[in-house]
């Protein structure tokens, strides 16, 4: 195989690890939003809390790699453009998960809502379609990407219908002004997180038209 090819395979492989390893992470940190909205025990939600907050940092150092490598590869596997918007989008549902968990930390939140529960759940779910879909890409298995994304963006829909009618019912019944402003704020970033989630799914179908 000519050096040419040698150099086309290894970085192409390079930027696919990378994506795989933001994503993977990515639902690691979706899990741990899990935990930490189903834990009783405020010093233990406080662990997964810090525990979210290394892996965003984790996840901001494979995001840097994947800027660098395009800067220093010739020849990359998709379109330049498509890697350094999809490592964004991958990035982005980081930092919303990092962000409803902050928020969850500095509001102090005894017990969550049932629609903070299930959007986390749904987050969690989205994103290991994500996970999925980056792997897939490697392979060029576009209907099987496009299945993926499909389900991302249903899982959206359904963060959108969740939050909106637990938004009416938190105005409609709680009493306590502070609690409501908090709640209104977590539920924002997250549902926030699932829009982030299509946002990649949209990424993903550029890349298939552009690169495919």
């Amino acid at each position: 195989m000519s050096s040419f090819f040698q150099n086309y395979f290894l970085n192409g492989a390079q930027f696919f690890n990378l994506f795989d390893q933001a994503a993977k992470n990515v639902v690691e940190m979706a899990q741990l939003l899990v935990n930490a909205v189903n834990v009783n025990d405020a010093t233990e939600r406080e662990v997964v809390f810090k525990q979210i907050d290394r892996l965003e940092n984790v996840g901001d150092d494979i995001t840097h790699k994947i800027y660098l490598a395009l800067d220093k590869v010739v020849f990359t596997p998709l379109n330049r453009k498509d890697i350094h918007t999809l490592a964004s989008a991958i990035d982005d549902v980081a930092d919303y998960i990092h962000e409803a968990s902050e928020r969850m930390y500095l509001y102090h939140i005894v017990e969550f809502v049932p629609a903070i529960k299930d959007i986390a759940n749904i987050i969690l779910s989205a994103s290991i379609e994500i996970e999925r879909s980056v792997n897939l890409l490697r392979s060029n298995k576009q209907s099987e990407v496009l299945a993926s994304c499909r389900i991302i963006k249903d899982y959206e829909h359904q963060s959108d219908q969740i939050y909106y009618n637990s938004l009416a019912n938190l105005f409609a019944n709680e009493k306590d002004a502070i609690n409501l402003i908090k709640y209104r704020e977590i539920l924002h970033s997250l549902e926030t997180t699932t829009n982030k989630c299509k946002n990649a799914t949209e990424v993903l179908q550029a890349i298939l038209v552009n690169s495919y």
